[in-house]
């Protein structure tokens, strides 16, 4: 063991060690007995409360109330201030040394602490305590709140309640065997969970408002407290049924009393977004655990008075910070802010009078008038009176308006999506009775809106686990270790006079092997591809986190209408139907010519029979504007327009006006039915007639039978299949007894029975242009994609046929689940096929299913797990069902991509690991990306993808740099401590710390995607063979250099290992032993080692561009060299002693000439005498002579020994200087002879060829190919393998006709 300097302290600086851990260990005493006496005293009470999450999808949390206790929160206090205080007295500890040494205040102070090196001991204590503290304090803030209050039983009593939210436990125990491996899995997942339920919790404060009312405020949603069940509820939301919805209105709308107990209860109708200050928003940046690690290579450079790299750390790290907070989260916060505010006023009822009131004030069940112009609703509300023309683009993305009617008066009467109107949606048009506007009665307020939805979608968004981001905590793990290993190695071997040093050089490698900047390397390449994706590509980001998920999608989703084909559906045609059998079709001029509409007009009058051609003039809730112009949906606008008959209000006019029909009553569509219709009084008659359209195999169910063709099955499978979207349509006359008066209470079953087929309905969706072309792509890139869609699934297989989703000659099974339950399997290219096929033996066919075959697979596992790969098209999928066919492909661990056209897809969208939707609209924000390029092109899907595989080899490669730089530049430094104590110099590691780990890893951020898609993905492993080769083969190879390079020196003629602290060099000047051979070469082998790393890891692969578009990194790298080249083949100048490489004592001297340099030197090193192993020569024939003490040369004598002692050196001269390998350098020197450089060239241009070959022909080349092509031969003959041995059981148990199940699981 090597021999250790003085560590010992005078009396005052023990006091203050003993102080400082005192005071610790009181307070930790104080605090343990607080934590006994609440244990025992207390009760722990949950309470578990399902709430309004902002996905929509209820999520279980547990409510635990606490009341604040006077001495837990002096406690709590005193630790925050010790932190703070700590830390203060630290900066004034290290302000008040560099004075002391700069001699601006007197030296009696550090006198009396012993010195410098005794002072720094107490300091050293009282830094790892407040950063224990700290780094302890800010993980598990919200936790720790919590242990200082008491919690109470009942919740009446509490004055904080912590919102724990549920998270789900995942262990693989069941699936491997109990041996140590696994155990110790085990144990780490455990405690990985811990602390993950430990930071997902919230601690809210209770608020209490005048009259007594406990409430909280949670993800912008009000809770309050309600006695009968002890706990909180959320508030703001009603359901009112239709009756009571028109007994308001008639009653006068809300009392006074009302409105007060709603505001209440409720509270405003406003959305509460809060917007830090700034000191706050720096508070809450700087308290993040990522600010405390920089702290600790910032205090480990400022202690060792490197001063100049320790600030410019600080910088960094304020900079950073400071930048994020006030320039990105804080402006972001207030774009939201600004999005959730609306400032409108409007007309309520209340009391039977109308007042003007600010929206915020409306409260829940107020009867609301609604203005129109533009004006933005002010809270969900059911339609009472009148219509409204809306434009819901906000929340639907749908850019086309739509019509909201009346909810009727009548208890059979439902609340649907056609009688509410949202917050936030634009009223083009209000029709009613009250001063000719319509009124609304509000059934939702603030936060609860559906506008305040997608407010907390954007606030709150939704989480997504990615290989790398779950595998960083164990990369850190097995950093710390090394970070252990490489101390105990400094402490065990390193000769080293100070404690100080010692400590804080283990400090600084745990600050570099732990380096802070490799999450921020992340986020920079991240920021960069996002900046790309929206300037470039015309795809926002909202989320840049998901950009690398998008590289890995294994899984594309697409919805049809809207996505793969066009927004809009054309009226292309129709099949009319009497007595049973179809007439000739009728096909119609899609043209939008005035020619093409007469056309279409007089063949649907000649060719057309009357009770077809009424339906289609009024079956629908198509309404026209004061301007004329038609809003509605889309399919029934295109065949009112097509048609030619006018609106008129209630009635509809026929092209010729010689006929007019008054719409008597309207059934709105609904989902669950998936009908729609009308009942109508046609001028000079009487009759009332009942007009339905809908999915055609819905109409069929409720037609008479002998109405329907005898090939009706064939007819529409025929259509669906060319493309076209079919709807049936029925009609029937009402018996006479029926009038308009008791209308209104038939139900819709009594309306929609008995009917009569009157023909189909054609519509034409085209495609969009690319949709096949970017399909195509995918299947190159060995990326799945499947069509789910609302759509009739022959409909759906036509289109994936049609687009390459579908294999062109495949055979197409459709599942269909039958009324006794059972799942049937039917080709769905025979013409009104019903012969029942078998999967399981017709293994080359694809597969599709319906709504109802999705449920029964979904909830039949055991099947859907041996049929999934090969299902392409999901049919009559409801918005909910699309969100569980993505959580079905992520269950199969798939990297899961989703692309729709916003609106019913936003929940599927959020759903996917990576969703992107093809509209402008503010609903597209709940999506991670959104875009409406080139007509909302599917080739933006490829483009997104690209940019993610880019955007994830990026942050790969800097992952790489930053352990490869760890690792090799903590090696080399322990290896130059345990050698010789040796140590590199400043500009050295402000070369690596800001030329190479700053500038030059930026522009590795700046390569660009590759153009075209590879067949392959890149990996996401952190841990994988590729990333830890790509690793290790830098570090092995420098480590090589290295050796091969020592060896070169170490058996020159002239070397002599000369440890600085031979020469008497203070602890302070420990940069000055860098004045040396050994640290020189070493300076220059990790130098180029980290070039070279960070270049060969932005070739671009399959992934990115050729590394030579990307220009920066290209001068970067090139300058590099050439400084490298410079450093180790000139002589002495002042640019080689700036980096303290080929320096000798005459240019060390003159380098002070640089004065920006010298004044930014730590240790005021440029300018100085150079501390080269020849002193110790003089230092020896010194003390021969007589000298007291050790000589150190002085910049004030001009670096030469004193002249009184009989000494004679001639500084220039190999001959006359013992220890200098060339005669041209001047004084104490490292400098290189001649030989000597030109081999080390060689080895290390030897070496960073061999770098450049490997990553350019192995990693990325021909071996690495063969190597994947051999892998996925492997995976795939295994895959195969497995089904064939799988399959016969499959077959087994499933096989045959059908696939019998009991239909009450079904």
């Amino acid at each position: 063991m090597g021999r250790r300097g003085p560590w010992a302290m005078n009396g005052v600086a023990q006091g203050l060690c003993i102080f400082i851990i005192g005071f610790i260990a009181l307070l930790s005493l104080a605090t343990l007995c607080f934590m006994v006496e609440r244990r025992r005293r207390t009760r722990y009470v949950a309470r578990r409360l399902t709430f309004f999450s902002p996905d929509e999808s209820p999520k279980d949390f547990k409510q635990h109330g606490f009341v604040k206790d006077r001495i837990g929160s002096m406690l709590l206090f005193s630790w925050v201030a010790f932190f703070g205080v700590g830390y203060a007295t630290m900066a004034i500890a290290i302000l008040f040394t560099y004075a002391t040494e700069d001699n601006l205040i007197p030296s009696w102070p550090m006198d009396l602490m012993g010195g410098r090196e005794s002072m720094m001991h107490p300091w050293i204590v009282l830094f790892t305590i407040v950063h224990i503290v700290g780094m302890f304090f800010t993980l598990m803030w919200e936790a720790l709140r919590t242990r200082f209050m008491i919690p109470v039983l009942l919740m009446s009593e509490a004055t904080h309640v912590m919102i724990e939210e549920h998270v789900p436990f995942q262990t693989d125990d069941d699936l491997t065997d109990p041996d140590m491996i696994s155990k110790f899995k085990t144990h780490a997942k455990k405690l990985s969970h811990r602390y993950q339920r430990a930071v997902a919790r919230t601690v809210v404060p209770i608020q209490v408002d005048e009259i007594g009312t406990r409430h909280l405020e949670y993800t912008c949603v009000r809770y309050v407290y309600k006695y009968e069940t002890d706990r909180f509820h959320p508030e703001g939301l009603v359901t009112i049924e239709p009756q009571k919805a028109h007994l308001a209105l008639r009653t006068g709308g809300l009392s006074s009393g009302d409105v007060e107990r709603s505001h209440i209860h409720c509270g405003r109708n406003e959305i509460n977004v809060h917007v830090p200050g700034i000191l706050e928003a720096l508070m809450n940046e700087f308290a993040d655990f990522t600010y405390l690690t920089n702290s600790l290579a910032v205090w480990a450079y400022m202690v060792t008075l490197a001063w100049n790299i320790g600030i410019f750390w600080l910088l960094l790290t304020i900079g950073s910070g400071t930048a994020r907070s006030l320039f990105i989260v804080r402006p972001n916060k207030k774009k939201i802010q600004q999005l959730a505010q609306l400032h409108v006023r409007c007309w309520v009822l209340r009391e039977n009078t109308w007042i003007e009131i600010e929206a915020s004030d409306i409260a829940l069940g107020d009867i609301v008038k609604v203005e129109d112009g533009g004006m933005a609703l002010p809270c969900d509300g059911i339609v009472v009176a009148g219509s409204l023309v809306v434009n819901e683009s906000m929340l639907t993305g749908e850019p086309m308006p739509i019509q909201k009617l009346p909810v009727e008066d009548s208890g059979n009467a439902k609340v649907t999506n056609k009688n509410i109107a949202y917050a936030g949606t634009k009223c083009l048009q209000s029709i009613g009775p009250h001063e000719g506007k319509a009124v609304i009665i509000a059934t939702a307020v603030g936060a609860l809106t559906t506008r305040g939805q997608l407010v907390r979608m954007v606030l709150f968004p939704a989480t997504v686990r990615f290989k790398y981001n779950d595998q960083l905590p164990t990369v850190y793990g097995l950093m710390a270790l090394y970070t252990l290993i490489a101390g105990a190695f400094n402490t065990h071997y390193t000769e080293i006079s100070s404690f100080t040093a010692l400590y804080m050089m283990c400090v600084n490698t745990m600050a570099q092997c732990l380096s802070p900047m490799l999450p921020v390397s992340m986020v920079m390449g991240q920021s960069v591809t996002a900046s790309r994706l929206q300037n470039i590509h015309k795809i926002s980001v909202l989320q840049p986190g998901r950009i690398p998920i998008a590289g890995k999608i294994q899984m594309m989703v697409f919805d049809k209408t809207g996505t793969i084909t066009k927004d809009g559906m054309d009226f292309a045609g129709a099949a009319p139907v009497v007595d049973g059998s179809f007439l000739p079709e009728v096909t119609l001029d899609v043209g939008e010519s005035e020619s093409a509409r007469q056309a279409n007009s007089r063949t649907m009058q000649t060719r057309v029979p009357e009770p077809f051609r009424q339906a289609v003039g009024c079956c629908h809730s198509v309404t026209k504007l004061r301007d004329g112009s038609l809003v509605g949906n889309q399919v029934e606008v295109s065949m009112v327009q097509t048609s030619g008959w006018k609106l008129d209000d209630d009635k509809v006019i026929s092209p010729d006006g010689e006929e007019t029909i008054e719409v008597v009553r309207r059934l709105e569509f609904d989902h669950c039915r998936m009908t729609s219709g009308v009942v109508v009084r046609t001028q000079g008659s009487s009759a009332l007639t009942v007009h339905m359209k809908g999915s055609y195999e819905v109409v069929q169910k409720r037609c008479v039978a002998k109405t329907v063709p005898s090939n009706y099955g064939a007819i529409t499978e025929g259509y669906a299949k060319n493309g076209y979207y079919v709807l049936g349509v029925a009609s029937r006359t009402l018996p006479a007894s029926v009038d308009a008066s008791n209308l209104v209470n038939m139900s819709r079953d009594d309306l929609e029975s008995d009917l009569s087929l009157t023909g189909l309905l054609l519509f034409k969706n085209e495609m969009k242009k690319d949709s096949a072309q970017a399909i195509g792509y995918l299947r190159r890139a060995r990326i799945r994609a499947v069509i789910c869609t609302g759509d009739n699934a022959l409909t759906g297989i036509s289109v994936g046929r049609r687009c390459g989703i579908v294999s062109p000659n495949a055979k197409v099974l459709l599942a269909e689940v039958g009324k006794d339950g059972r799942l049937t399997w039917r080709d769905a290219e025979v013409e009104g096929g019903s012969k029942t096929c078998d999967p399981w033996t017709d293994t080359e066919a694809e597969l599709a299913v319906t709504q109802a075959g999705w449920r029964y697979l979904d909830n039949n596992r055991d099947i859907l797990d041996g049929l999934w790969p090969r299902l392409v098209v999901y049919a009559r999928m409801k918005p909910e069902d699309k969100i569980n066919v993505i959580k079905y492909f992520q269950s199969q661990d798939l990297v899961t991509g989703m692309c729709g056209d916003g609106g019913n897809d936003c929940g599927s969208l959020r759903a996917a690991h990576a969703g992107i939707a093809l509209s402008d609209a503010e609903a597209s924000m709940v999506s991670p990306f959104a875009t409406g390029r080139d007509g909302k092109s599917l080739i933006t899907v490829i483009d997104l993808i690209r940019e993610g595989r880019a955007c994830l080899s990026t942050n790969l490669a800097t992952f790489q740099y930053f352990i490869v730089y760890a690792v090799v530049v903590t090696f080399f430094k322990v290896y130059g401590n345990a050698r010789a104590v040796f140590s590199f110099s400043e500009y050295i590691w402000l070369l690596m710390d800001i030329a190479i780990s700053i500038s030059m890893v930026w522009t590795m951020t700046q390569s660009q995607a590759a153009d075209e898609l590879a067949d392959y993905r890149p990996t996401a492993t952190l841990l994988g063979p590729r990333t830890v080769i790509a690793i290790v083969f830098p570090i092995a190879l420098s480590f090589l250099v290295a050796f091969i390079c020592l060896q070169l020196l170490w058996h020159s003629d002239w070397y002599t290992l000369v440890k600085p602290l031979d020469l008497g060099l203070k602890p302070e000047m420990w940069l000055l032993r860098a004045d040396s051979y050994d640290p020189a070469l070493l300076s220059l082998i990790m130098v180029m080692a980290l070039m070279d790393t960070a270049y060969v890891n932005t070739y671009g692969g399959d992934f990115r561009r050729p590394i030579y578009t990307n220009i920066g990194i290209n001068v970067c790298y090139f300058l590099g060299l050439g400084m490298v080249i410079w450093l180790l083949m000139t002589g002495p100048s002042r640019f080689n002693c700036i980096f303290r490489i080929n320096c000798d004592t005459e240019y060390s001297l003159l380098a002070g000439d640089w004065t920006l340099l010298a004044g930014f030197s730590g240790a005021g090193l440029i300018g100085g005498c150079f501390m080269g192993p020849q002193v110790l020569e003089i230092q020896r024939a010194l003390n021969l002579s007589g000298y007291p003490g050790t000589w150190i040369p002085k910049t004030s004598e001009n670096c030469l020994p004193p002249t009184t002692y009989n000494v004679s050196f001639e500084y220039r001269g190999s001959s006359t200087f013992p220890g200098s390998a060339t005669p041209t350098c001047v004084g104490p020197n490292n400098c290189f002879d001649e030989g000597l450089k030109w081999r080390i060239l060689f080895v290390i241009l030897v070496g960073t060829i061999a770098n450049h070959v490997f990553s350019k022909f192995l990693l990325h080349g021909t071996l690495a190919e063969k190597i994947r092509l051999k892998r996925r031969d492997v995976l795939e003959s295994l895959q195969q393998r497995r089904r064939d041995i799988e399959l016969p059981s499959l077959q087994e148990r499933f096989g045959g006709a059908s696939s019998t199940r009991d239909s009450a699981r079904a």
